[in-house]
């Protein structure tokens, strides 16, 4: 059995790059295509499988935690003619039933917190689309404040997994275009059917995008656009994050073992225990204080 190891840090990263801009930050997606968790597969067209999003993961909480000063992050692809093309098929195919239910648990609950620190920390994400962003890549941009599309007569968005693959839009897909985005339901229905994707002004008037723009125009729209949205933030420009450092850990006879926490996997009953124990110094009296130690 693989051990996949969840822990990462923007050095190791062989999918995702972070490019700063002042209180702007721009998440570019640029998948290695011989990066994934097995060799049996490339990811192709900026696809994922769970050794993308574990990265994703990672920039989403680094850059809510270690750099409150941020207070845009715009998401958009490192590659030409193609946002995201979704979750990697071949990798899909090949993968356990419980591997696929935990990678799409994963996969949402990532989406989750987007949506979690532009709500509760306003650290804002729009998201830039500029070529065909499919199924998966779609439910990433749905999961952002603010999405952009440009009107090349190219760019779509679709969740074609229902016509292609006789699966529904699973992280998020089809809840997100309907009880966030207000898409009317005979709508939804239709796109979720179609594998060709919607584009253009008739993807504005279905609510599935925020904006159409120009290929001409983009860079500066979507520059102007993520100024306009960090207004809008009161994340604080002076405020110190805190350094998300390694843990240290250990892994031997069916145990992991943190500073804090221990888990003793029982594989035969399919239990694992969950055992926490409170540091043994006082809490600190600020965040600065903990710098301090």
């Amino acid at each position: 059995m693989q051990t996949i190891d969840f822990q990462t840090d923007p050095t190791l990263y062989r999918h995702w790059r972070i490019e700063r801009d002042g209180d702007i930050v721009h998440l570019i997606m640029d998948v290695d295509p011989a990066g994934g968790l097995s060799g049996d597969y490339e990811l192709k067209l900026n696809s994922y499988d769970l050794a993308v999003d574990i990265e994703l993961n990672d920039a989403v909480q680094r850059l809510r935690f270690e750099h409150p000063n941020v207070r845009v992050v715009v998401i958009k692809s490192g590659k030409d003619n193609v946002f995201c093309a979704g979750a990697n098929i071949r990798m899909l195919g090949k993968a356990t039933h419980g591997h696929k239910v935990n990678f799409c648990k994963f996969t949402n609950e990532t989406r989750l917190a987007i949506e979690d620190a532009s709500e509760n920390s306003r650290q804002i994400y729009m998201c830039a689309v500029k070529g065909s962003c499919a199924g998966g890549g779609y439910e990433l941009a749905l999961a952002t404040d603010h999405i952009m599309l440009v009107d090349d007569r190219r760019s779509t968005v679709s969740l074609p997994e229902t016509p292609l693959l006789g699966v529904l839009p699973g992280t998020g897909g089809l809840t997100r275009v309907t009880d966030k985005r207000k898409v009317r339901r005979d709508r939804a229905d239709f796109f979720c059917s179609t594998e060709e994707g919607l584009r253009g002004a008739k993807a504005v008037e279905w609510r599935l995008v925020d904006e159409t723009v120009s290929p001409s125009k983009w860079d500066d729209a979507v520059k102007a656009r993520a100024q306009e949205l960090a207004k809008r933030s009161d994340r604080p420009v002076t405020a110190t994050g805190i350094k998300l450092t390694p843990l240290t850990r250990n892994i031997a006879d069916g145990r992991v073992s943190y500073s804090h926490v221990e888990v003793e996997i029982e594989r035969d009953r399919s239990v694992a225990t969950v055992t926490v124990r409170a540091p043994s110094q006082p809490a600190p009296a600020s965040v600065e204080a903990a710098h301090a130690r």
